[in-house]
């Protein structure tokens, strides 16, 4: 089978991949991890994102004797997401938990006393744990979204008490850190990441069904930027008397579209 054609990215750019491709395999649980190694530390300017892919998937392949890199999806430091094994295609995530399983590596040690998480890091991650749960009619529920410190090396849940009263010791990597989120345990997950997936569900939800009007452009050639503001790069232009609709206005800015940043200046729609 030939290697993942690897892609990075955006947020928003990933949101529309998923909402637009059908996928041939049942999807039960999202698995959490981090690298570890590299991490924040490994980066450097002239090393980019598909640099890091490459890196990971020739030390999967060369020192692991997997078929390919061993994850689905890859955050980022700088909030992009990278596509690497195919979501179609099983991981090699939690050795006897891969079945119907998603496996999302966060680049970074995040161990506590390693790497801080960046902002942007720390959205994309809720992010794609959210449109994930969206896409796959999935919950923020210890049983679906999971983290590999949960599991022994046989891919056996541990007891839940012998998570929580950090009990695993050298049974199993701290994966994904020991300061993820909070910690690593189950009750952490519960009282600090899975409320942050749940709410940005609720506000993904809105957004999907909170198209305000259908309006029509009232000049000639109208700009579409990435953000609102005449400081983000234009995207495209649309004619005049063409019908958008409208999600969301901020600051005399109208956004058009539900899966992207597309913003037009409110004053020339009506």
């Amino acid at each position: 089978m030939a290697l993942a054609q690897f892609h990075i990215y955006t947020p928003q750019e990933f949101q529309q991949y998923l909402v637009n491709t059908v996928f041939s395999r049942s999807i039960k649980m999202i698995q959490n991890h981090h690298t570890w190694e590299p991490n924040y530390s490994s980066l450097s300017p002239s090393q980019g994102e598909m640099y890091w892919l490459e890196s990971m998937r020739s030390y999967h392949i060369h020192n692991n004797g997997w078929s390919d890199i061993a994850q689905n999806l890859t955050t980022f430091p700088s909030g992009n997401i990278g596509l690497c094994r195919p979501i179609n295609i099983t991981p090699a995530g939690i050795f006897g938990a891969n079945s119907g399983a998603i496996c999302i590596e966060n680049l970074g040690n995040f161990d506590a006393g390693h790497d801080q998480m960046t902002l942007p890091h720390k959205d994309t991650i809720v992010f794609l744990n959210a449109i994930l749960c969206m896409k796959f009619d999935l919950k923020p529920v210890k049983e679906q979204v999971v983290y590999h410190h949960w599991f022994d090396r046989s891919g056996k849940r541990f007891p839940e008490s012998v998570v929580n009263n950090n009990q695993v010791g050298n049974q199993q990597k701290t994966c994904p850190g020991t300061a993820f989120f909070g910690n690593n345990t189950i009750t952490s997950a519960e009282a600090n990441f899975f409320p942050l997936i749940a709410s940005r569900i609720k506000q993904l939800d809105e957004t999907s069904i909170s198209q305000i009007a259908s309006m029509i452009v009232n000049t000639d050639v109208l700009n579409v930027r990435s953000g609102p503001g005449t400081s983000y790069p234009i995207l495209r232009t649309i004619t005049q008397d063409t019908q958008v609709a409208v999600y969301t206005t901020t600051n005399q800015w109208s956004k058009i579209s539900n899966t992207a940043d597309e913003w037009v200046f409110s004053s020339y729609l009506s």
